[in-house]
């Protein structure tokens, strides 16, 4: 039920989808009167939502640091199992191969220690978040992916289940379990979403070392003319998966998920 819940309502957090609901109040005769209000409104929305400067010093807010290994000639850190959170691909059915998203870096980033045997176990979790069309596993799909890599089968392991964050975490520790593994594991997802997946861990009771990729704040700040002025889809963007973990944060709290 929190799942399906969590997808319908998935719309409240896109801009987009406020300024479609003003515009459509605004053309009922009992808003009429409001209506410049209303357009004042739609374009505070559309320039708060998409200023670049306040949605990266957000998102440096939010985001944790990188982690930083004290072996300098290692960018991923040593761990023997790492555990890879979906959400970085999707399947072209009409050309029946995998597609990446800019949260790809959740797989590239330990890709290299996989193929090196530095990392000798992967779990791959991650199953269909869609409430209908479910048509791709991510973690069966990707597990194939490292198959055609070289990565034997026997260092992998799936999580096709999970949907969720909550849902990621409760299956990988059933799967450590099996293997009787209890050291830490390598745990990597998206910068912005790691704050959530370290309560679900912890929750879980999953010892790990977090290590954030795929960032969406820009530390380096270098700010020019547009992007105080103009506003940005990419930021409106940025804001929109930033919002949805805020309240996702707060929803897994009050709900005992974290």
């Amino acid at each position: 039920m929190f799942f399906i819940l969590s997808k319908i309502t998935s719309f409240l957090f896109k801009p987009l989808s406020w300024v479609l609901l003003i515009l459509l109040l605004s053309l009922l005769p009992r808003f009429a009167s409001k209506r410049r209000k209303m357009a004042m409104m739609v374009l505070a929305i559309f320039y708060l939502t998409g200023h670049s400067v306040l949605i990266n010093e957000l998102c440096l807010l939010w985001e944790p640091e990188p982690y930083t290994c004290s072996d300098t000639s290692q960018v991923v850190p040593s761990a023997k199992v790492c555990v890879i959170l979906g959400g970085y691909s999707g399947f072209d059915h009409a050309r029946n191969r995998v597609g990446f998203t800019e949260a790809s870096e959740r797989l590239f980033y330990p890709m290299q220690n996989i193929l090196n045997h530095r990392i000798d176990t992967v779990i791959l979790s991650g199953g269909s978040a869609s409430i209908v069309m479910k048509k791709y596993y991510e973690s069966t799909h990707i597990a194939q992916y490292l198959k055609d890599y070289g990565v034997n089968p026997n260092r992998i392991f799936i999580d096709a289940k999970s949907r969720n964050t909550y849902e990621n975490a409760v299956e990988t520790k059933k799967i450590l379990d099996s293997l009787k593994i209890t050291e830490p594991v390598l745990l990597v997802t998206s910068a912005f979403h790691m704050p959530r997946s370290k309560g679900c861990y912890d929750k879980a009771g999953v010892k790990y070392i977090a290590y954030p990729v795929h960032y969406m704040g820009n530390a380096t700040r270098d700010y020019n003319l547009e992007a105080w002025l103009i506003p940005s889809t990419g930021a409106m963007e940025k804001f929109q998966t930033l919002l949805r973990e805020v309240v996702g944060m707060i929803s897994y709290k009050i709900t005992g998920k974290i």
